[in-house]
């Protein structure tokens, strides 16, 4: 039997040869103007310093400008609102904290599930937390810190940076674990609140070690403990809380890492990843984010960041519900 497409016009036939190559080529093509990375956090942040060094090396390697975006506060609600409106053609990505998918939906009421909006395509930094104190807050170990607050009620206090925030999480724990005789107070940001702390107006907090190290070593904070099974190689004097015998403040490493939207074409959302890799793996890039006191992300398949990221979820959700934290609208 001859085959039908043949008396089809040779013009016809060529132009569905066109449209089925159309996929491959347009993905080859990418990118063909200049990229837009958003970023939930004010310039001179820690997710802004690791954007910039992703924009730069992505600059070099695809050979296209890229546009630093800063859209910080709501709880990076603002930033994925910005993501959001934007094409899903890969020239539109957002730099943030993996909290945006793993903490964040649990107090932040949005209209949209980011769960299912957003994907988090890669680990860019791995962002360590550690409980830090002011140096005239005498307790200089956890066990010593929570025996202080039941013996001296309200009078102990640990910022919370900001609403949704691993600090936030990681402060009620503490709070609940000495019959809530511990203050959680409420910040806008990292830097007031390491200025309150070196101050003595706040005795304690959660932030990452990339952003208090220096402070420790200085001298102007006490370093307690780690939030992980094992020390961190830029502060290793500091115990961890799983050699403290403190399990329930083990949390998974919080990163910063490239969120992409979930509706980005299955070709084009590879490419991106493979593009990042690329990145991580840049001598010159390594060597910056070690000096800034960065770890280096575990290397993994989508699928095991997929479900490294599911299984932080899950586990956040049940602290929050344990801990029985209000949602705040946005």
């Amino acid at each position: 039997m001859k085959n039908p497409l043949s008396r089809l016009p040779a013009l016809a036939l060529a132009l569905l040869s066109s449209f089925a190559a159309m996929p491959c080529a347009w993905s080859q093509e990418w990118p063909s103007k200049p990229i837009r990375i958003i970023v939930p956090a004010p310039p001179g942040a820690i997710t802004d310093g690791v954007a910039r060094l992703v924009g730069e090396q992505l600059r070099i390697q695809l050979g296209q400008p890229v546009i630093i975006d800063n859209k910080p506060g709501g709880s990076a609600v603002i930033a994925e609102r910005a993501l959001l409106g934007a094409p899903a053609d890969g020239h539109t990505l957002m730099v943030a904290p993996s909290s945006v998918w793993t903490d964040f939906p649990f107090s932040v009421k949005t209209p949209f599930d980011p769960h299912k909006t957003f994907t988090y395509v890669a680990d860019v930094a791995s962002m360590v937390h550690v409980l830090v104190a002011s140096n005239s807050f005498a307790p200089s170990k956890p066990q010593e810190i929570l025996e202080h607050a039941r013996r001296h009620r309200n009078t102990v206090s640990v910022a919370n940076m900001s609403t949704g925030t691993r600090s936030n999480l990681l402060g009620d724990l503490l709070s609940e674990k000495s019959g809530r005789n511990i203050l959680v107070v409420p910040y806008k940001g990292s830097a007031p609140v390491l200025v309150d702390l070196m101050g003595g107006q706040v005795q304690l907090t959660f932030d990452v070690v990339s952003n208090v190290a220096p402070l420790v070593k200085s001298g102007k904070i006490k370093g307690l403990a780690i939030v992980s099974a094992t020390r961190s190689p830029h502060l290793p004097d500091v115990p961890s809380f799983a050699e403290l015998g403190m399990a329930d403040l083990v949390m998974p490493d919080a990163s910063v890492g490239l969120f992409i939207l979930s509706s980005t074409p299955p070709a084009l959302a590879e490419r991106l990843r493979r593009e990042m890799e690329k990145v991580m793996r840049a001598p010159k890039f390594r060597e910056l984010m070690a000096a800034q006191g960065f770890d280096q992300p575990q290397e993994s398949t989508f699928a095991q960041l997929q479900q490294q990221m599911a299984d932080t979820v899950e586990q956040n959700r049940q602290i929050l519900l344990k801990l029985k934290m209000p949602t705040t609208p946005q």
